[in-house]
C-alpha cells in the first residue's frame, strides 16, 4: 500500500491539541499492514452498522403497516367481506413472517457490533492476514443478513402492492354493487319475506330469466309434481325449481320436501339440474340428503347472493 504523505489530512478539530499531535504520531509509526487493518475493522464496524440500522428501519415500517391493517375493517355481510378478509390474511401472513425474520436480522447485526466493538484497539495486523481466524465468523454473517433484508424488503412491497390492487379492485366492484342494488334487478329479503308464495315463485322466474334464461313455467300448482318454475340455460340444460318460502324468512324447509323433489324432477320433468331455493333454510337431514341427491339447495344467505345482490346462479350454486 502505498500513502502520500504529502497530502494534507485535516483532523477532527477536538478540542486542544494533544489529541491531534497523538494522532499524527501514531499515523506516523504505524506500517502499511498497521493502516489497512485499521482501515479494514472501521469499515467492518460501518457496515455493520449500516445493515442494524437498515434491519431497524425495516422493522419499524413492518410495524408500522401492521398498524395500517389492523385498522382496515372489512363491512360484513356483503359480497366481498371474504375477498377483503383473505386479502388482510395473505398481506398479514407476509408481515409477520418478514418481521420475525428482520427482527432476528436486527438481533445478529447488534452482536455484530459488539463484537467488532470488543475487538477496538487490538492488533488486527494478523486477524485480516489469517481467513481462518474465529474472529472473523461474526462479521461475516453481516453478507447473509444483507442478502436476507433484500430479499425481505422486496416480499414486502410485492405483498403490499398485490394487497393495494385488490383493494383497489373490491373498491370499484363496490361501486358496482351500489349501483346494482339501486336499480330494478336488485330484490333484497325483505321484500322476498313479505311476498306470498306465488309471488316468491314469480320472482325466482324472474331471476332465473335475468341470468339469461329461457323460463317456461313461472309457478307451480297443484299438480306441478313438485316443479314450480322450470327454466332453460342458453346452452339448453333443464333447471327444476322448488320454492319454498317461509314468512318473514322464519323456518325450516326438511327432508320430505326434498324426497319428493327427487322423485319427480328427474323422471317427470328430465330435469338436468334440481335446485331447491327457500328464503327460510333446510334442516340437516334436508342437507344430508340433497348432498347425497345432487339436489342444489338455495338457502336465504345464497338468496340474497342471487336476489340482492345479482350473483348469477352458476356462481352461487357452483355449477360447472
Amino acid at each position: 500500500m502505498h500513502i502520500n504523505w504529502a497530502t494534507t489530512v485535516l483532523f477532527p478539530d477536538y478540542p486542544g491539541t494533544q489529541l491531534q499531535a497523538r494522532l499524527r504520531r501514531r499515523i506516523s509509526e504505524a506500517s502499511d499492514d498497521d493502516l489497512l487493518a485499521a482501515y479494514l475493522h472501521w469499515t467492518e464496524a460501518h457496515i455493520a452498522h449500516e445493515v442494524n440500522a437498515a434491519a431497524s428501519d425495516l422493522a419499524a415500517r413492518i410495524r408500522n403497516e401492521m398498524g395500517h391493517l389492523e385498522a382496515l375493517v372489512a363491512s360484513a355481510g356483503t359480497p366481498f367481506t371474504r375477498s377483503y378478509l383473505q386479502a388482510h390474511a395473505a398481506l398479514r401472513l407476509v408481515l409477520d413472517r418478514e418481521s420475525r425474520m428482520v427482527v432476528n436480522a436486527v438481533q445478529k447485526s447488534q452482536t455484530v457490533r459488539r463484537v467488532l466493538h470488543e475487538q477496538t484497539g487490538r492488533d488486527h495486523t494478523n486477524r485480516y492476514r489469517d481467513a481462518t481466524d474465529a474472529a472473523l465468523s461474526p462479521v461475516e454473517s453481516i453478507g447473509t443478513i444483507q442478502a436476507q433484508l433484500a430479499r425481505a424488503e422486496q416480499d414486502v412491497q410485492n405483498a403490499l402492492a398485490q394487497h393495494r390492487d385488490e383493494m383497489h379492485n373490491l373498491s370499484s366492484l363496490e361501486q358496482e354493487m351500489e349501483l346494482f342494488l339501486a336499480s330494478e334487478d336488485s330484490v333484497a329479503l325483505a321484500e322476498i319475506h313479505d311476498m306470498t308464495s306465488t309471488a316468491f315463485e314469480q320472482t325466482v322466474a324472474a331471476l332465473a330469466r335475468r341470468d339469461g334464461n329461457q323460463v317456461t313455467r313461472e309457478s307451480g300448482g297443484a299438480r306441478d309434481l313438485g316443479a314450480d318454475v322450470i327454466a332453460l340455460t342458453p346452452d339448453r340444460l333443464r333447471i327444476v325449481f322448488q320454492c319454498k318460502h317461509r314468512q318473514a324468512g322464519v323456518g325450516k324447509v326438511g327432508s320430505p320436501d326434498m324426497q319428493t323433489l327427487n322423485g319427480t324432477a328427474r323422471p317427470e320433468h328430465k330435469a338436468d339440474i334440481v335446485v331447491a331455493v327457500t328464503n327460510g333454510t333446510f334442516t340437516k337431514p334436508a342437507t344430508d340428503f340433497a348432498r347425497t341427491h345432487d339436489i342444489h339447495l338455495l338457502d336465504q344467505a345464497r338468496l340474497q347472493r342471487w336476489a340482492t345482490w345479482g350473483e348469477p346462479l352458476s356462481s352461487v350454486l357452483n355449477l360447472a
